[in-house]
């Protein structure tokens, strides 16, 4: 008897905690996929089972742990947030962060977990990706299957969630009006919702598309980056690597977002970048000035001119307060302290023709809202600095989201990133090219 009393309480230890598993299983395309982007066709392989496997757990968890299950999921999906504060008095504020962002998760997954019912847990988790916590757009749950076999439309993902739903090993559970142990069909069913999600496209980019284009990646530190005594020795860099795809003639070379950390629109280098854009197109980030206002833009130099183009969308408390104006105003003081200069947005979006060319611009966030895809040309240049986060999952989440809206919208993505690898991302699912691993 002692025996069996002991297997029992290591059962009810094992029930007890069971969202912790379900928490694991449901992140898992994240952190599985984060070791497999040096290995494509094993990242595609790994992800089309994982996928599916990560919407299953949410629809497996039980009510009264659904808030607990969403807690452990927002901190390991978006833990990485807090990281910021490293750069900042406020380091000790890093955990406190981390538990207010994965709370706000642990009650998003109570509400999508509300009801047991199938029915609402499909729809529920299907309309998912239009919950926008104070702005901040990237839990898209359908971005999971980025790297998987299935489409990423919604219709598809719909499909996909019903079929999980009819496929879950649950004789007790109905779906609908049917219960899913005796009926055959509905098994059927699934297999086959399943397989008409599957996104048969063979076709990629070609293996020489974009030669003609060097992306850098660069490593400059976040301590470092906006420090006057290193300045010139990032200038210096930077210049080089200009020179560098020159000496290779490249036709345009990109660098990331703020590669040029001052205000560029007055500084005297801007003479120097417009004599060596009569050899080669300069696509850079760097801030613009313009009365009292600082803007987050893409630079790009062609022939001797120049144009720009701001960043629309601000990142959520990175570079807006997403409250009213007054709290908005108290912790931009707080945070920042009080400045003469305000980080302002553009008004929409621009894009480029540089000698046949076209390309739409966006700074690091903005490239990962579905706000900036529609009525654009077929290719996007993207520039990040994600030395803020590193090390973290930030860089792969921020991959997976791209390589979904690359493959939803049919685009194609050129990124070139500060601290992370840079990478080109094709419209289907093979064909992206890693640069900088």
């Amino acid at each position: 008897m002692p025996s069996l009393e002991i297997r029992d309480s290591a059962w009810g230890w094992l029930i007890s905690r069971t969202h912790w598993g379900l928490a694991l299983l449901f992140l898992a395309p994240l952190y599985v996929g984060s070791m497999l982007v040096k290995h494509p066709l094993l990242l595609i392989s790994i992800e089309s089972l994982l996928a599916p496997l990560s919407m299953l757990a949410c629809l497996q968890v039980e009510k009264n742990r659904a808030f607990g299950f969403g807690f452990l999921v927002g901190l390991g999906l978006f833990y990485w947030c807090a990281l910021s504060f490293r750069y900042s008095d406020y380091v000790f504020l890093i955990p406190l962060m981390m538990i207010l962002i994965a709370l706000c998760y642990g009650g998003i997954f109570y509400l999508l977990c509300w009801r047991s019912s199938l029915i609402y847990r499909v729809c529920a988790l299907w309309l998912a990706s239009y919950i926008h916590p104070f702005g901040f757009d990237w839990f898209v749950p359908e971005s999971f299957f980025a790297y998987s076999v299935f489409r990423v439309d919604k219709l598809s993902f719909l499909c996909i969630l019903i079929a999980i739903a009819l496929l879950r090993p649950h004789e007790s559970e109905r779906f609908l009006f049917f219960k899913t142990s005796t009926h055959v069909y509905l098994k059927l069913l699934a297999c086959s919702l399943l397989a008409l999600s599957i996104d048969w496209r063979a076709s990629s980019l070609p293996t020489n598309a974009f030669d003609q284009i060097k992306i850098a990646t660069t490593h400059t530190d976040q301590n470092l980056k906006w420090q006057h005594d290193h300045l010139q020795d990032i200038v210096k860099h930077n210049l080089a690597l200009i020179h560098e795809a020159i000496a290779q003639h490249k036709q345009v070379v990109i660098l990331p977002e703020t590669a040029f950390p001052f205000v560029l629109n007055t500084s005297p280098l801007i003479s120097t970048l417009l004599e060596l854009s009569a050899h080669i197109t300069i696509i850079t980030g760097a801030l613009y000035q313009e009365h009292n206002t600082l803007y987050n833009s893409t630079y790009v130099f062609d022939r001797n001119t120049y144009q720009y183009a701001h960043k629309v969308i601000l990142a959520p408390f990175g570079e807006t307060m997403p409250l009213p104006k007054a709290l908005a105003d108290y912790f931009e003081n707080l945070f920042f302290g009080p400045a003469s200069l305000k980080l302002g947005s553009g008004d929409s979006f621009r894009d480029f023709d540089m000698q046949g060319f076209k390309f739409r611009p966006l700074v690091c966030y903005e490239g990962t809202s579905a706000l900036a895809y529609p009525h654009s040309p077929d290719t996007f240049v993207i520039l990040s600095n994600n030395a803020w986060f590193v090390p973290s999952i930030e860089p792969f989440l921020q991959r997976m989201l791209l390589k979904y809206y690359a493959r939803r919208f049919y685009k194609s993505i050129i990124h070139s990133t500060n601290f992370s690898p840079s990478y080109i991302l094709a419209p289907t699912l093979r064909g992206d090219q890693n640069k900088g691993i």
